[in-house]
């Protein structure tokens, strides 16, 4: 079927290279092309061509597809199914007004077992051998359910984002950047890019944006500052100790002189000892409460704050719907990116970050290091306390590695009882007193592994390593953290045999 011309809300989002870079990115995922059809399923991109099981039943107008006029109108991301365990990927896609105005298709799966009992009876219904029909459904490409939603939420909350900012006005070329970049991006980058656009509006020396979820905790958080500076750590404290505030006051600060403000000179020992800050709070879009917020700092003292304070406010305002759209995606692609039985971040996010920080570490001239834990003799505690338990056992351990570390550091669960804690911009002195901390509390906290009380005492190896300035890949850098964690695997087991 050739596809319909493209006019219209749908037609304007689907020609829109953002949405190109949503389909070549979710192909990358599970090598699945994305289609587009409005709700009378009229495609509006190329249809690839279908399996023989599908062309079955539409020579005999029994794909629901095309011929079940609700196939498309879908609440949330789903597998839709065709015939027992064969269907599509669908997705909504809505406008400005939460209606749905299309969805978004993958190509037919089989995604679970068929049930012969269905075909057999969808085959006399539609006059088809029940071998031709079953042998037809068994041929279909296999993927896994579970993949294709998680990667299909991050495309269809980005759709949702461009299709409600097409409908809105570009106030300025910083919000119209901001769009396509939330679109384009990752959970870890998004931050980063509404630094950008942040520092592009106001010309600040650096920057920093907060945001909280839901419960009030906090989600994500980007800082940069074009520049080098020795200063670095010593200003992001200073920013991040005024967003705090603001984020929870709900209420604009201005500190035209950093010299003379008890509270600055407090959040950075006195290392900083020249400059300005502006900073402004991000509301939900129903004004009642606050999610975030945005803080600039300059390296000059200027009395005169408005012009910045006023950029930011009308960034904020007119920009509210694209850091909404941009929270959920964070907290979806987040939520993706979670380990379930530990609730540290999983595999498949560290690699991303040790990319994006290495990255950043190289084009900064920092440091980047890490610390990796393992828990002795985590077979046996599966073997003793089951899953249910080690699940408890595991979200203890990492609650006592977060409330003991910095916010900008992140834990990520590698396998069984296997984490990695990646701190940026400091070296392997910091990786070891971290590690040389964190293992005599994680072996003092007594974990309860029973809902009855059964309390349990771990035993924690920990491995460093260090990347200077980006200078090592991921790849090196948790190979070194590996050798190191052997190392002091081995050392424990010699002091172990001695008297």
């Amino acid at each position: 079927m050739e596809p319909e011309a493209q006019e219209g809300e749908l037609g304007t989002l689907v020609s829109s290279p953002e949405f190109a870079r949503m389909v070549d990115r979710f192909q990358a995922t599970t090598g699945l092309k994305l289609q587009v059809f409005d709700l009378e399923a009229h495609p509006l991109t190329p249809v690839e061509e279908y399996p023989r099981y599908c062309r079955l039943l539409q020579e005999r107008k029994a794909c629901p597809l095309y011929y079940d006029p609700d196939f498309l109108k879908r609440g949330e991301e789903t597998m839709g199914v065709c015939k027992s365990g064969v269907g599509h990927f669908l997705a909504p896609v809505r406008d400005e007004k939460e209606v749905q105005i299309g969805a978004v298709v993958g190509p037919a799966v089989k995604f679970a077992p068929n049930s012969v009992e269905e075909f057999a009876e969808l085959a006399f219904k539609l006059k088809i051998f029940p071998d031709d029909l079953i042998q037809a459904a068994d041929a279909v490409q296999e993927h896994d359910a579970e993949r294709l939603l998680g990667a299909g939420e991050l495309v269809s909350v980005g759709l949702t984002l461009l299709a409600e900012m097409q409908a809105k006005e570009r106030v300025n070329h910083a919000l119209r950047r901001l769009q396509s970049e939330i679109a384009e991006s990752n959970a870890q980058m998004l931050s980063q890019h509404i630094v950008d656009a942040v520092l592009y509006l106001t010309r600040a020396d650096y920057a920093l944006v907060l945001m909280m979820d839901d419960n009030g905790s906090d989600l994500a958080s980007g800082y940069d500052q074009p520049a080098p500076d020795a200063l670095v750590e010593a200003k992001r404290r200073l920013v991040e100790g005024i967003a705090e505030w603001v984020k929870h006051a709900d209420r604009t600060v201005t500190v035209p002189d950093i010299s003379k403000s008890a509270w600055s000179r407090y959040l950075t020992d006195d290392a900083v000892k020249a400059g300005s800050i502006v900073g402004v709070p991000i509301p939900e879009q129903k004004g009642a409460s606050t999610f975030g917020a945005i803080v600039v700092g300059f390296d000059r003292a200027r009395e005169d704050l408005e012009e910045p304070l006023t950029a930011l406010q009308s960034f904020v305002a007119e920009g509210l719907y694209a850091l909404v759209m941009g929270r959920k995606l964070i907290q979806a692609e987040q939520l993706a990116l979670l380990d379930g039985q530990s609730g540290a971040y999983s595999l498949r996010f560290l690699e991303d970050l040790l990319e994006n920080e290495i990255s950043r570490a190289s084009r900064h001239g920092h440091d980047l290091c890490i610390v990796m834990f393992e828990i002795e003799a985590y077979e046996v505690l599966r073997g003793k306390y089951g899953e249910g338990g080690l699940g408890r056992i595991l979200r203890e351990f990492v609650g006592v590695v977060r409330a003991k570390t910095r916010r900008v550091n992140t834990l990520t669960r590698i396998r069984d009882g296997r984490f990695c804690l990646v701190i940026p911009e400091a070296d392997r002195a910091v990786a070891v007193r971290q590690a040389d901390r964190l293992r005599p509390a994680l072996e003092e906290h007594p974990y309860a592994a029973t809902a009855t009380g059964d309390i349990v005492r771990l035993s924690v190896d920990t491995g460093v390593a260090a990347s200077e300035r980006g200078k090592d890949d991921r790849t090196a850098l948790l190979a070194q953290a590996l050798h190191s964690l052997e190392q002091s695997r081995a050392e424990r087991r010699v002091r172990s045999f001695q008297p």
